[in-house]
């Protein structure tokens, strides 16, 4: 039986429950096998092809007759759109997910990293997190509504877009450059927050709704010298300059900052602990990612070279520009030889209100299925392409309505990524109802 079949056959039980409701152990079902097929198509960006990601995702959409138009800002990155029409009486709500991924190393899993193996209830895989998973489940959340006719005041779009891991330069930022007219949305759903029992505060059921994000900027340190023989040490080697700099750089600590968001996260849930996601949205940080000297491949170790550089990740809490924090990196080095460049900046954070209708109706949404749960606005650590959307006005959100373990939140971006698989079916149902209240 092939794909595309069992995916028809289970379409059509999945609206066939008792009283009429959506079977949305069928849907999760459904879902599951969908994210497998996905995570087992490398997007690793780079090179950052989703070619054959977009067509799969196509076809999906099409088999629910649910037309798709094709974009291509570059070669290999298609961007696909979806749109369920309403009656035009409110603007756009915008579901919008990445298909890239970032790359591996496979000698470092355990498991295949694009096997999408299931075993003790996880699905393991790149992706699985960051963010096919989340993009199955706004694809499902969106499938329900054409497949139960849901009335629609305002259209609905589904948005997959390439090239997230790498700033978004071909995907969400040429959509919005080259597009926007189509898509014009009030509000955009991306990813960022979600719901744990243990991440945010340990006892407590926690759904973070993203309504912020650290402003990025990416730093290239750089050192330069005189080469010679290893034999012979100078006072001009760059690598002593650049690991000496980075030395001052990293024993002055980064003081913890006050931000709006982060004290109301505190108020509703308490205590936050203490690892590194939480720590990471509470202050400034820097990380240095990448280290690069030598002559030659590999590098002779007899040699001593000219150069050296190391790469700074730097996610920055809004109140502070991008002017004042390489001045404060300068301050630090403290080594007017080394040329500190930026190599990339995203966007200057913006909040969104989380007093809006789409807010409120996913709020309700997840305290419908789980009464205990504590809903917060959120900031979270990393960058996405909501972030762009909010200098024009677009209230925009990060929120994935499952429950995840901080286990599997920290997975993101190393050797051994999952998703719980029973994650995905509550999300989907919690999306559904929260986009049927709003959109209709």
């Amino acid at each position: 039986m092939s794909y595309a079949t069992v995916i028809v056959l289970a379409a059509a039980v999945a609206v066939q429950a008792p009283g009429g409701q959506p079977d949305w152990t069928a849907v999760q079902a459904e879902a599951v096998k969908t994210l497998q097929g996905y995570v087992r198509i490398n997007t690793s960006n780079p090179p950052g092809d989703v070619t054959k990601a977009a067509d799969f995702l196509a076809g999906v959409l099409q088999r629910e007759g649910i037309g798709v138009k094709r974009f291509e800002s570059g070669a290999g990155r298609v961007i696909l759109l979806a749109r369920l029409k309403g009656t035009g009486s409110g603007k756009a709500i915008l579901l919008e997910n990445h298909m890239d991924v970032v790359p591996t190393d496979p000698s470092r899993w355990s498991r295949d990293p694009f096997g999408a193996e299931i075993a003790d209830g996880r699905m393991w895989g790149r992706g699985t997190m960051d963010m096919k998973g989340i993009g199955v489940a706004q694809l499902y959340s969106f499938i329900m509504l054409k497949r139960l006719n849901v009335p629609l005041a305002r259209d609905v779009l589904l948005l997959f877009v390439p090239d997230e891991e790498v700033g978004g330069t071909l995907g969400a930022k040429w959509m919005r450059e080259q597009h926007f007219d189509e898509l014009d949305p009030e509000y955009v759903l991306d990813e960022g927050g979600f719901g744990s029992r243990d991440l945010f505060t340990p006892g407590k059921l926690v759904f973070g709704i993203s309504v912020a994000e650290k402003k990025i900027l990416w730093l290239r340190l750089r050192a330069e010298g005189v080469a010679g023989h290893g034999s012979q040490p100078i006072p001009q080697n760059p690598n002593d300059h650049l690991i000496r700099a980075l030395g001052r750089l990293l024993n002055d600590p980064i003081p913890a900052a006050r931000f709006r968001v982060v004290e109301t996260m505190k108020t509703r849930v308490g205590a936050l602990a203490d690892n590194k996601f939480n720590n990471a949205i509470q202050t400034s940080t820097m990380s240095i990612t990448s280290l690069r000297s030598g002559v030659g491949e590999p590098p002779k170790v007899n040699v001593i070279p000219s150069v050296a550089e190391a790469l700074l990740d730097c996610r920055v809490l809004p109140g502070m520009t991008a002017q004042q924090w390489v001045a404060e990196v300068t301050r630090r080095v403290d080594d007017p030889s080394i040329r500190i460049d930026v190599t990339y900046e995203s966007d200057d954070p913006v909040v969104t209100p989380d007093d809006t209708p789409f807010y409120r109706a996913l709020e309700s949404a997840v305290k419908r299925h789980h009464p205990d749960a504590i809903v917060t606005p959120m900031v979270v650590p990393y960058g996405t392409d909501a972030n762009g959307f909010r200098p024009k006005g677009v209230k925009s959100y990060g929120f994935f309505p499952g429950i995840v373990p901080a286990a599997s939140i920290l997975s993101m971006h190393g050797d051994a990524e999952f998703i719980p698989t029973d994650a995905l079916g509550p999300a989907i149902q919690i999306l559904f109802e929260a986009l049927r209240e709003t959109a209709r």
